[in-house]
């Protein structure tokens, strides 16, 4: 048997899997970017009760501290270890390890790219990338909705619903700024931000995440020869909005008319089963650390 995992900021996911297939999933906490020791997180969830297992398979969102102390750790159990990102899982999963782009967005964003070469875009994290993501999306909600609270612009549905949401406005840079886990909450802004499809503001962030997401998926798809067509999935929570989802495949219309959306063939933890039941070189040998005893 195998372990699949599939760590992102909002949940993590471990699936028990036989020659790639789940056979049961278990649904855990997610990894926050401010948890002391990232690697020690992930080894604290995924536990030790696993007994004897051929390989564990890890597709990550949170950077890791010490790589190696979590591979050393886990091949207590597993005869082979795998780490990576969870575009990789994604990839894996959405085109069963052939050729396309996926796009990963949820809380943070991502495309890969697996054509002639392999190609990734953004998924450069909270602080200068992740570009019209969740977390994205749901902090410029919120900074329209600081700007209605403190007078820069007229109160409007963003400011009531940040209110309704998160309580007194004047004390909530206090109470998030400290917060372990203040990524997956604004990120989980986003719902709201989306929701208010009627506000000019809310539709206006709205827009400029579908552009910026079909943007990312464009320079992606660099890795495909000029003029082939280029299959494309997606995966994560974010995109299952109708209006943000309408938005996103017009703009990709636009920048890649020969982009053939298609949905996935699975979703990242089904990309980690798969990697970890696959025994030759694999195309994501580049972005996989592998490690056996």
């Amino acid at each position: 048997m195998d372990l699949a995992i599939d760590g992102g900021q909002t949940g993590l996911r471990i699936g028990l899997a036989e020659s790639g297939r789940i056979q049961e999933i278990r649904e855990l906490p997610g990894l926050s970017y401010a948890e002391g020791s990232p690697a020690e997180a992930v080894l604290e969830r995924i536990g030790t009760g696993w007994g004897p297992l051929g390989t564990v398979c890890l597709g990550l969102t949170t950077i890791l501290d010490d790589p190696g102390k979590l591979a050393g750790r886990l091949l207590s159990m597993a005869r082979r270890v795998l780490i990576t990102t969870d575009v990789v899982t994604s990839h894996a999963g959405a085109f069963a390890g052939g050729e396309g782009v996926v796009l990963a967005a949820g809380t943070g964003a991502i495309a890969l790219g697996v054509g002639d070469g392999i190609r990734q875009a953004d998924g450069w994290g909270y602080l200068y990338g992740d570009a019209g993501s969740g977390f994205w999306i749901g902090r410029r909600g919120l900074d329209a909705a600081f700007r209605g609270f403190d007078g820069r612009a007229e109160p409007g549905p963003l400011t009531e619903r940040a209110r309704a949401v998160f309580g007194d406005l004047g004390g909530l840079p206090g109470r998030l700024y400290l917060a372990p886990d203040a990524v997956a909450r604004i990120a989980r802004f986003a719902v709201h931000v989306l929701e208010l499809s009627d506000d000019p503001t809310a539709r206006a962030i709205a827009a400029e995440a579908a552009r910026e997401l079909a943007g990312t998926v464009a320079a992606a798809a660099r890795c495909f020869a000029e003029g082939a067509a280029v299959p494309v999935a997606w995966t994560g929570r974010l995109l299952r909005d109708p209006g943000l989802r309408a938005g996103f495949e017009a703009e990709l219309a636009r920048l890649l008319p020969r982009a053939t959306l298609r949905p996935p063939a699975g979703d990242s933890l089904a990309g980690a089963a798969l990697l970890a039941a696959s025994t030759g070189p694999s195309r994501y040998e580049t972005m996989i650390r592998t490690a056996e005893r």
